[in-house]
Formats: C-alpha cells, structure tokens, sequence
C-alpha cells in the first residue's frame, strides 16, 4: 500500500509532463468549417441554392479540387500563387481553401480560407472584400436584383467570406467551431 501512493504521484507528474508536449489540436478542414457554414445557414432558414463546391484538399484530377487558375479567376491577379507552395519545402500563403458558389440567380457564396501565417490574413481578407463587392455589385441591378448582403470575418487562423440574406447569423453560429 505504500508503494502505490508514490507510484501513482510519479505516474501523475509523467503524465503531466508528457501533457505539457503536446500540439494543440490542429484547426479543422476548410472544407469541414465551409459544411459547418452550410449547415448554420438551414438552420437559419436561409434558402441553400445549388451551387457548385471547390475544395483545395480535394486530389488535383478530381473535378471539386480548387485550381490556382479558379482561384486567381474569382479572386483577381492579386490572388495569384497564394495556393502555390514555394517549391522548396516551404508552405502555400493559404495552407487549405473551400469555396461555395451558388449557381442560382441570387447572390448566395460562402469561402473559407485557412491562412498558413498571420501576415497572410490582411491579403486575402483584402482579397475577400473585392470578390465581395463584386458580387453583390452584379446583384444589385437588372432584372434579377436580390438583396443580399456580405462579410468578410476573421477567426484564428481563418478568414471567412459570407454572401447571404444573413451573413452576420452564419458568422454567429460558427463560433466554438473554428
């Protein structure tokens, strides 16, 4: 019985320090926050249109995977190699990307953009804004007008575009999920 006592308080500081070594866990997939957004949105009872969905951890011969030629397309030439590794072992600016784009006559898009470093996030939260305006900016006139409205969030390492009846709700019911 004497021998248990400090073998357990030995065992506990093991255990302690062993505790002390380990990672965080790692942020979800973009892809992961992007259905997550899309879930949020049902549940607020905003219409989910079809749409078309582009993830960048899909494989490059799948007809989902997120190019650099998409990406750059939507997101203009600032864009451009932000998806690209270095060449030289050496992280993309945007580590993981998914893209929802509705293919409706109403303005409805979601993006998650996973940013490998904190200098990162000013680029594409900039870059977020102008797909954004444009957007909304092609919706606001002719003979399809929809009232839609727009944001652009950041949340740990991930930046966030919402185009949605509510876009302030999707943001809201993300929390504690990234």
């Amino acid at each position: 019985m004497r021998l248990i006592i400090p073998l357990l308080l030995v065992l506990s500081l093991l255990l302690s320090l062993a505790a002390c070594g380990r990672r965080e866990t790692p942020p979800p997939a973009a892809w992961e926050v992007l259905a997550a957004m899309q879930s949020v949105m049902t549940r607020t009872a905003q219409p989910i249109p079809e749409g078309l969905l582009y993830r960048r951890a899909s494989s490059p011969d799948n007809p989902d995977y997120l190019t650099e030629a998409l990406f750059t397309a939507l997101y203009g030439r600032a864009a451009e190699g932000l998806l690209r590794e270095d060449g030289e072992g050496g992280t993309a600016a945007v580590g993981d990307a998914a893209l929802f784009l509705s293919v409706a006559p109403y303005p409805c898009e979601l993006a998650v953009f996973r940013c490998s470093d904190t200098d990162t996030v000013p680029t594409v939260v900039s870059l977020c804004r102008g797909r954004m305006d444009a957007v909304l900016k092609g919706f606001a006139e002719g003979p399809l007008a929809a009232e839609a409205t727009g944001l652009v969030t950041v949340e740990g390492c991930f930046v966030l575009l919402i185009i949605a009846e509510d876009p302030q709700a999707v943001a809201e019911g993300l929390r504690g999920i990234i």
